[in-house]
């Protein structure tokens, strides 16, 4: 057989160091030894394929550097040329330093494409403008892709290949990276999915503690992150509020951080700018702020929903430069999940409270008509009634009347009111008789209700506006060693939220019990789920129904409340 085949150029006197392959080289290529670099360029003759054998047998400036063999033999994937006879006829340097089981497979792999070739039935495409094939393999410890392309063909017919040529590629780290990708997706998929039949079952603070052991379990389990925390940006104030934390201290009661790009520590410059940041060295970075004790190093990346930075996703470690680039990367994926499942959850408790007030606001519409008309009837009928046990029991349905529109009234007004508070006895209670209790919030239609109802039942009550002036009134009493033996707080007050609250409590009166209340379960700081980790009593949602309220202040007497 006859054959067109590529030329194969090599310096004198490698000829023999090449004996035991010549026999395939020569079923591949007319091999022609050459005795300078002038001889090679000509007997290049400017086509086929010419390659100049490395360690400067043959070399100069005057020789073109395309297709030498010394660019091959140093570049850094394998390149072998196997021929029809399915042996590897040559193998550059970077091949020939793979172990036996992975030479063997790519020889094997060449094999099949030529094979492939041979067969095909693209008949209308001459063999020699064929594309490459591509193939990926495994062996124990790697994975590998290679690409195949024809080197040669019979110029008989030009139907049959007579060798290949063949370039490898060791693709283990890319695919362990994208495995460690495709783990963050599927992790940030269950973050975002809602089971209808049980997230129903759950209120906004237990939905959200579920998301929070869902971040947990995914940083830690596929990420590898052990130190980190979650901090949203406050709308209005650009406050940087802590929504969970893993391994890291808290701040201290009155310390703040904003979304700015100075002097507010690393998130405040991420949430500010929106540009993530690794801190290879936190001794020397001036901008770190402490959050893991003796921490090392950090890496901080945006949460971004869509072309908008709402937190930041803070991770931090105690070895020195721990996180690279491509712990960046992962954890900037990860966070734009973050994101999107706070803002879900978010957007569901918008939409509770504001089926709510539109819910009760179209009842009372609907049903104050028919009071109306009830009680101008019953006006009109006792301006009639002659007898006087009538009109007493007349005077009881306008009185009934006129309590429905009250407590319809109330439910209304959504979280500022106290929904049957006049249905409650003011009688003294032994159980809550002489407690104290400080009431924080700052509706004062709230704080009026309940500290009426706590008072009613023998509680000495404490009133406070908002949640610094709460904070300064616990200081107080644990100056002047006066005990508190209850803290009721609002979660949205315009200075301290109720977690500051809660913790402050908590510092100064371990023992002491916390109530924390929002409406319809809306938690902007998500205290909630802050506190219920370190000790919170209980939490109420907003508008609270008074008997709700006195379950759970007797529970936190320690009193025993009776099933209903």
């Amino acid at each position: 057989m006859s054959s067109k085949l590529p030329r194969l150029v090599v310096p004198a006197g490698l000829l023999p160091a090449l004996a035991d392959r010549l026999d395939s080289l020569k079923s591949a290529f007319e091999v022609v030894e050459v005795e300078s670099a002038e001889a090679a360029h000509r007997a290049a003759g400017g086509k086929d394929v010419v390659l100049l054998a490395a360690g400067g047998g043959i070399g100069g400036e005057d020789v073109p550097a395309g297709g030498s063999l010394s660019i091959l033999e140093h570049i850094g994937q394998g390149v072998g040329i196997v021929g029809g006879n399915g042996r590897l006829a040559w193998a550059n340097r970077r091949l020939r330093d793979y172990d036996e089981a992975t030479q063997k497979q790519f020889v094997r792999t060449c094999g099949d494409a030529l094979d492939q070739f041979n067969q095909s039935g693209e008949a209308a495409v001459p063999l020699i403008q064929r594309p490459g094939r591509r193939f990926t393999f495994t062996t124990e410890a790697s994975a590998y892709e290679a690409i195949v392309s024809i080197a040669s063909v019979d110029d008989t017919d030009e139907k049959e290949v007579c060798a290949v040529v063949g370039t490898l590629w060791d693709i283990s780290s890319s695919r362990r990276l994208q495995a460690r990708v495709d783990a963050i997706d599927t992790a940030g998929a269950e973050l975002l999915r809602i089971d209808t039949d049980s997230v129903a079952r759950l209120d906004m603070a237990q939905r959200l503690r579920l998301l929070e052991e869902k971040i947990r379990r995914a940083a830690h389990d596929v990420l590898g992150f052990d130190s980190f925390e979650v901090r949203l940006t406050d709308r209005q104030t650009r406050q940087l509020e802590l929504v969970f934390s893993t391994g890291l201290t808290p701040l201290k009661i009155g310390e703040v951080i904003f979304a700015r790009e100075e002097d507010n520590g690393i998130s405040g410059y991420v949430a500010s700018t929106g540009q993530s940041y690794i801190c290879r060295d936190a001794m020397k970075d001036a901008r770190y702020r402490e959050g893991l004790h003796n921490a090392a190093s950090s890496l901080t990346v945006p949460l971004q929903l869509h072309d908008e930075v709402i937190g930041v996703f803070n991770v931090e470690s105690d070895d020195l430069d721990a996180f690279d680039e491509n712990d960046l990367h992962f954890a900037q994926i990860f966070g734009r999940y973050v994101a999107m499942a706070m803002h879900i959850l978010d957007l569901l408790v918008v939409e509770r409270y504001t089926t709510n007030e539109q819910i009760t606001a179209n009842f009372f519409t609907e049903l104050n008509q028919p009071l109306t008309r009830i009680a101008d009837e019953t006006a009109e009928l006792r301006s009639i009634a002659e007898n006087e046990a009538t009109k007493q029991r007349l005077d009881g349905v306008l009185e009934l009347v006129e309590g429905i529109r009250r407590r319809l009234q109330a439910c209304t007004t959504g979280p500022k009111s106290l929904i049957g508070a006049d249905q409650e006895e003011a009688e003294p209670d032994p159980l809550m008789q002489g407690k104290r209790v400080i009431l924080a919030d700052n509706e004062p239609t709230v704080r009026e209700a309940i500290g009426n109802l706590l008072r009613g039942k023998g509680c000495e009550v404490a009133i406070c506006a908002g949640g610094a002036e709460t904070i300064d009134l616990l200081r107080e009493r644990e100056q002047r060693q006066e005990p508190v033996d209850l803290v009721i707080s609002d979660i949205r007050m315009p200075d301290r939220n109720g977690y500051e609250v809660f913790r402050t409590a908590k510092e100064i009166f371990a023992g002491t019990p916390v109530i924390l209340m929002t409406g319809f379960g809306y938690d902007p700081h998500h205290s909630i789920v802050r506190a219920s980790q370190e000790g919170l009593h209980s939490f109420l949602f907003k508008p609270l129904q008074a008997s709700q309220l006195l379950e759970a202040v007797t529970k936190a007497f320690g009193g025993v409340v009776p099933d209903p």
